[in-house]
């Protein structure tokens, strides 16, 4: 892998979404009403408050607790169900666009997508049950096999550091799941628990520059996450100021109204425009680290090991295998060189420069 190479990953990044505007602009567009629909909700909320206040004025603070908890579990299913269903696409679409599949390039791109989704992930189930799987057996070799120390030589009384760069770890992880889904995806074999086998082990042999990807993108996302708090915060406040002066007994309750206002749009705004570049950045990054090898079976045994959720896919990859009558396991050894292509029977090139 030349340092050429590695430095146009982001540049690559860049390529697929500019391959797959249109289900980016669905992302937005989804996003979008989500704001909406929670702009909405509190501004509900928020007259309700008021009118409570006046009669039972510690009520109020209920009400603000029972926005907050209504609102945050409607979030997550919505988001479960409606959301995962865009990225699945999306993952799906930048994965074929990345193999130099042919990918509609208008409107059709997302019925696309999302057919390549339903013929390998079945049902909504599969996709969060493989990825639930996926997420727990990176978490576990992350625990396992990953040391701080091989990425930031630190003295042993850096504890604190230590922590807070492993909660970044941790959390960055999102994006490596991903990256096996659409794996998954570009193998095109209808056992997708085989599938994700494979590429959980590609991962745990190429690692390295995929996890510092995953953690760059995340910090970069924070920075983005902050800036489009402020630039919400802003006007939002100044709707507080305005309306508290109507009504001073309720202004603490609206300002932090719009504080959390605030925090959803800002955490939509870096949902809908940036962590799709972070998941393509992450995607380009483990497919190109990890072309040219095939699965290890040591680090088969070694993940078996490490993880209960390893050996859970396993036993899930076994049951479709049965189920279909394949063979299921480690795939035999592939000519130099063709990496993920060799399994996906399709040549892995540079994504289309705009």
């Amino acid at each position: 892998m030349t340092q050429q190479k590695k430095g146009s990953y982001m540049k690559d990044a860049v390529s697929l979404l500019g391959a797959t505007v249109p289900i980016l602009g669905l992302n937005a567009a989804v996003y979008a009403g989500f704001f909406l629909v929670a702009v909405v909700w509190f501004g509900v909320w928020a007259a309700i408050t008021f009118f409570v206040a006046k009669l039972v004025p510690a009520a109020a603070w209920i009400c603000v607790i029972i926005a907050l908890g209504a609102g945050g579990f409607a979030w997550r299913m919505a988001r479960r169900y409606l959301l995962y269903m865009v990225k699945g696409a999306h993952i799906a679409a930048m994965t074929e666009v990345l193999l130099g599949r042919d990918v509609p390039r208008g409107a059709g791109q997302i019925q696309y997508a999302r057919d390549i989704v339903t013929r390998y992930f079945k049902d909504v189930s599969v996709l969060f049950g493989l990825d639930a799987l996926i997420n727990g057996t990176v978490k576990a070799f992350t625990g396992t096999f990953v040391r701080i120390i091989n990425f930031i030589p630190l003295p042993g009384d850096f504890q604190r550091l230590i922590r807070i760069v492993q909660q970044i770890i941790n959390r960055s992880l999102s994006y490596v799941d991903e990256a096996i889904l659409s794996y998954a995806i570009a193998r095109r074999e209808e056992n997708v628990w085989n599938s994700a086998r494979h590429g959980i082990v590609l991962y745990g042999q190429s690692y390295k520059p995929i996890l510092f990807t995953t953690i760059k993108a995340y910090l970069i996302g924070k920075a983005f996450s902050l800036a489009f708090f402020a630039m919400v915060l802003v006007p939002g406040l100044l709707i507080a100021t305005v309306v508290g002066k109507q009504a001073i007994e309720m202004q603490s309750i609206i300002t932090i109204i719009a504080f959390i206002i605030a925090a959803v749009g800002g955490r939509l705004l870096e949902l809908a425009f940036y962590e799709p570049f972070a998941l393509a950045y992450t995607m380009v990054t483990y497919h190109r680290e990890i072309e040219g090898k095939q699965p290890d079976p040591e680090w088969d045994r070694k993940l078996q090991s490490a993880s209960e959720s390893f050996r859970k896919l396993i036993g899930k990859a076994e049951e479709a295998g049965l189920k279909a009558g394949d063979k299921v396991g480690l795939p035999q050894a592939a000519p130099a060189g063709a990496g993920v292509s060799a399994a996906a029977e399709a040549p892995v090139v540079e994504p289309p420069r705009r």
